[in-house]
């Protein structure tokens, strides 16, 4: 088991990693929720919820219906090869172990639900480009969504709006701007203008309006 001081927070590019989630309940649910837009992501399980039905069903997920309490070995081996990230999430300990175990066997990533594996996944607030990460390592679930709740009340929608509209002033000032000092500069007093903020409220527009003016004003 991985030390709990050498976790590190990165930001994965999984377009064509396989993640193989084992078993086909609440959490297997949650856990192809997350990963079905970004993933090959399989869910294995004998008997499957209904919105994983919706998902296999719409190619979302691929769902592959297997007695685990039966398989032998070899067949989950079979099943996890070439896989990035394994999930044990059935309602077994005993059986998460097994299939954490045979996963360790061939270095892959590994998520334990009921216990803390190499790969942490955590609560993830997304506004737009803006994606938060939110973990306590497992020792508290209840800050963790405590924390979360915390955040979704100041980190709101208009967040992402504000990274689209600063996309496109950099994008604006590298033409105008030749001084990289000035230009961030100018960012900023848009970042920080409660003018452009509360435009978000009316459009994207007239933020964006907003903005516009507070550099027009600077550059003059």
């Amino acid at each position: 088991m991985a030390g709990t001081n050498n976790f590190l927070p990165l930001m994965l590019d999984l377009s064509g990693r396989k993640i193989v989630i084992f078993g086909g309940g609440s959490v297997g649910e949650r856990k192809a929720e997350l990963f079905c837009g970004c993933a090959d992501t399989v869910v294995v399980s004998l008997e499957f919820s209904e919105r994983l039905q919706e998902l296999g069903a719409s190619g979302q997920v691929r769902l592959l219906r297997l007695d685990l309490s039966a398989a032998a070995d070899f067949e989950l081996k079979e099943i996890i090869s070439g896989a990035f990230l394994v999930i044990p999430a059935t309602s077994s300990s005993e059986l998460n172990r097994k299939i954490t175990d045979i996963a360790g066997e061939s270095d892959i990533l590994i998520n334990q639900v009921d216990a803390l594996g190499n790969v942490v996944i955590p609560s993830v607030i997304k506004r737009g480009d803006l994606v938060i990460g939110i973990s306590t390592l497992g020792h508290s679930p209840a800050v963790s969504k405590y924390t979360r709740m915390q955040i979704e009340g100041v980190i709101t929608p208009a967040y992402s709006y504000m990274i689209r509209l600063q996309d496109e002033l950099r994008s604006y000032l590298k033409l105008h701007v030749k001084e990289q000092r000035k230009r961030k500069a100018l960012l900023w007093k848009v970042l920080e203008s409660e003018m452009v903020w509360n435009g978000f409220s009316e459009s994207y527009e007239k933020a964006a309006e907003n903005a516009y003016s507070i550099i027009s004003d600077n550059l003059g």
